[in-house]
């Protein structure tokens, strides 16, 4: 039996506490670890769903008869994570928040306390992703580990894993990465863990209230300041909006009729922060939506690319798309519609992903 101590991620899930069972099937010393990222009293909210989760963490644990730990990383996130996100939507910018999340908290914070408090000798996620050492790290070598796509293409999370450290990967096991969602619920129900298909999956970003919308949820940090919405074209205002973080490109954006009505609708074109201006355009597929080249910052490179020419995403499950990279900026082998400064720019090779950066701006459009 295989005795090697592996600190499980336990979020009260499925898919982490599939995790830690299949570790504890091959007999790997496993402590499950629950997670406190936000601190839901910030949403005013009595009824946290945070208890619920950490309930179905102790229930996971017990049933696996394995121990779980608790850690408090509300004040990194809020720091390294939550703040950084607020100051970027201030901007216009599109960060997806889960990138940060993997990367400082997950791979970052949960990693070191792992080995450092845990005397952990591998760490072990419900991601949907695989390492080239293996599940279970069967083929670690001294050569670098590559983070490669989920057998699962509709649960595939190695767009969020792009800014992990290959450092972190190479001690970190994947236990679903080769399975399909419906055989890690399989197995769930199976193993008498049953209850777990009841749970709604946890979707969108985490720290948005159940009772909120995204925009709603956004006016509690970023205060509103009105401006103009003005007609790329001919530069003329007709309207007033009521915050550039409440648009993204792309975006169809309403004003009253007896300002200016467009048979093919008004779409968000550009935002400008600095002068809290919101730029459209007339139809969904106008010319400056779509962007022939832009330039990303710098890139967190997970395996170095051997060429030039490379595979990109700009969202999660979107299909890969061909792309020339010279220095930090992409030009992609087709215009993209509706590329954003602060979006994810992630790079694959096949089914390998080579690591990503944010898009930092638009450098041409049609």
């Amino acid at each position: 039996m295989n005795k090697l101590r592996v600190v499980c991620a336990i979020s009260g899930g499925i898919d982490s506490a599939v995790s830690a069972l299949l570790l504890k099937a091959k007999g790997y010393n496993v402590t499950g670890l629950f997670m406190v990222n936000w601190d839901h009293t910030e949403e005013g909210e009595s009824n946290c769903p945070r208890t619920k989760d950490y309930a179905d963490a102790q229930r996971i644990c017990r049933y696996l008869d394995i121990d779980l730990h608790v850690v408090n990383f509300v004040k990194e996130y809020w720091n390294e994570v939550f703040i950084p996100f607020i100051e970027n939507y201030k901007q216009g910018r599109a960060v997806v928040p889960d990138v940060g999340c993997n990367s400082v908290i997950k791979f970052g914070s949960f990693y070191r306390y792992a080995f450092e408090k845990l005397d952990a000798e591998a760490v072990a996620t419900g991601h949907y992703a695989r390492n080239s050492f293996g599940d279970f790290l069967e083929s670690k070598s001294e050569n670098s580990a590559q983070l490669l796509r989920a057998k699962d293409p509709l649960k595939d999370q190695t767009y969020f894993l792009a800014n992990i450290p290959e450092s972190s990967l190479r001690n970190t096991m994947f236990p679903v990465g080769s399975l399909f969602k419906s055989e890690v619920q399989k197995i769930a129900k199976s193993e008498g863990l049953g209850f777990l298909l009841e749970k709604k999956e946890s979707m969108g970003i985490c720290f948005v209230g159940k009772r909120k919308n995204f925009s709603d949820f956004l006016s509690e940090y970023v205060e509103p300041v009105p401006g103009p919405i003005i007609l790329m074209n001919t530069g003329r205002q007709i309207g007033i909006h009521n915050g550039v973080h409440n648009y993204t490109l792309g975006k169809r954006v309403a004003v009253p009729v007896e300002n200016y009505q467009s048979a093919d609708g008004l779409f968000v074109s550009k935002l400008d922060f600095k002068n809290q201006i919101v730029f459209v355009c007339e139809g969904s597929y106008h010319p400056s939506l779509f962007a022939k080249s832009f330039e990303v910052g710098q890139i967190n490179w997970i395996t170095q690319p051997t060429k030039t020419k490379l595979n990109f995403a700009l969202q999660r499950n979107q299909p890969l798309l061909e792309a020339r990279l010279e220095d930090n900026i992409v030009i992609p082998s087709r215009p993209i519609r509706c590329a954003a400064p602060g979006q994810m720019c992630v790079f694959y090779r096949n089914d390998t992903c080579l690591g990503g950066a944010e898009i930092q701006s638009i450098k041409c459009t049609l």
